[in-house]
C-alpha cells in the first residue's frame, strides 16, 4: 500500500504512486474455437493495476472465480501488439481472475505485469 501521508489532501487525490512490479509468466491465450479455451489468470491479493501485452487480439474480463469464461458478445477487447494498463476491480472480492481468450483461432503469448 502506498504511503500518501506526506501529501496534503488535495495533493494526494492527484498523486499516482507506483507499487511493486511483479512480472508473471507469459501465458498462451486460448483459441476462440471455444470459450472453454479461456485462460483464467489468478491475480495476487495486492494487485491494483496490471499491464497487459498480447501478441494477438483478446477478449477479457475480471471475475471472482476461475469458472467464468469470456463472452465474444459482451466482453471488452485488447488489440494485439499493444501495451495496456488496467485497473483491477477490487470490489469482486479477495480472489480476482483475469480471464482472456483470442478473438480468432490464432493463439499467442499474453504477458502480464502486476503492480
Amino acid at each position: 500500500m502506498a504511503n500518501l501521508q506526506k501529501y496534503r489532501t488535495h495533493e494526494a487525490l492527484n498523486t499516482t504512486v507506483g507499487g511493486n512490479w511483479s512480472v508473471g509468466s507469459a501465458a498462451t491465450t486460448g483459441s476462440s474455437a471455444g470459450v472453454a479455451n479461456t485462460i483464467h489468470y489468478a491475480l495476487a491479493a495486492g494487485t491494483h493495476t496490471m499491464g497487459v501485452y498480447s501478441a494477438v487480439e483478446i477478449y477479457f474480463n475480471f471475475t471472482a472465480d476461475s469458472g467464468s469464461d469470456v463472452s465474444a458478445t459482451n466482453d471488452l477487447l485488447i488489440p494485439k501488439d499493444t501495451l495496456t494498463f488496467l485497473t483491477v476491480p477490487r470490489g469482486l472480492g479477495s480472489s480476482i481472475y483475469f480471464n482472456h481468450n483470442s478473438t480468432s483461432t490464432t493463439t499467442g503469448a499474453v504477458r502480464i505485469v502486476e503492480i
